[in-house]
């Protein structure tokens, strides 16, 4: 389940320069360690090997419906994004009526589901079953969470897979932006200040990511994060199952790859 709350509006309007996945200064990653994130994500998001584009739930954990590959929220903006997106590929799909109260509650936060009927789950679902509406989910995903860690990645001279997946799964989850208070720019702040420094400055990188995820889950564990104290804590077996993964020397995500910290899900043939 989706467990990040900052408005995606504002995240990305916060400062961070993004750039796309093949920015010469970030890591180049082949397509089928980016399939590897995004099990990996699945994983962490439904307990899958694979994106579940058609899950959609109601966590009562201040995001409204909770739906597709990484939770997109109806409070957030990042579902908004998504269906207008949509909108623009499918003019006439069977979420396009939805726009105007997607945007009405996403401006508000409002984390209510009544506004958008008792048919709106089963019209997700059948959107889901749209290859274009799967690649946009992936897409968009891409955009908000991806590039930018791939950006700070470059930045900090993290070099390996892993290394950018814990940058990854911390910015979906907690945000990407230097204003989010619990967010993977103010975690990779508050590392390089402990360690002394960043790869790029020679510190070794498999410690400074060990310190990356001790800060870390002491944010998920007394988060400042409105509203994020009840479950942001249930979630430190995110971070737990990344650092095991180091642990063992999996720093490549190459398959066949157990995803452990309790959720104990191997992907053998990482795929969208």
């Amino acid at each position: 389940m989706k467990r990040y709350l900052v408005p995606v509006s504002l995240a990305l309007t916060a400062g961070l320069v993004l750039t796309s996945v093949a920015s010469a200064a970030a890591p180049q990653l082949d397509q089928k360690t980016v399939y590897m994130m995004d099990d990996i994500t699945a994983v962490f998001e439904q307990g899958a090997n694979a994106p579940q584009y058609g899950n959609i739930e109601n966590d009562k954990d201040g995001c409204g419906w909770t739906a597709g590959w990484i939770g997109f929220c109806t409070a957030t903006g990042d579902m908004l994004e998504l269906v207008e997106k949509y909108n623009k590929a499918k003019p006439g799909n069977v979420l396009e009526k939805y726009t105007p109260t997607l945007r009405k509650l996403a401006d508000s936060g409002s984390d209510s589901v009544k506004e958008l009927g008792t048919k709106f789950p089963a019209d997700w679902k059948t959107a889901a079953k749209d290859k274009a509406f799967q690649q946009l989910q992936i897409k968009i995903g891409h955009d908000l969470y991806l590039t930018p860690a791939l950006t700070i990645a470059g930045q900090i001279g993290i070099k390996t897979n892993l290394g950018v997946e814990n940058l990854f799964d911390t910015a979906l989850m907690m945000g990407p932006g230097p204003k989010d208070c619990d967010g993977m720019p103010k975690i990779v702040k508050e590392t390089t200040a402990a360690v002394g420094g960043t790869p790029a400055t020679g510190k070794n990188e498999k410690a400074w990511l060990k310190t990356y995820n001790e800060i870390r889950v002491k944010h998920m564990k007394k988060p400042c994060t409105p509203g994020r104290e009840a479950d942001w804590p249930q979630a430190v077996d995110r971070s737990e199952a990344l650092q095991k993964l180091s642990d063992t020397g999996k720093q490549d995500l190459r398959p066949p790859l157990t995803v452990g910290g309790g959720y104990d899900v191997t992907i053998t043939n990482p795929h969208d």
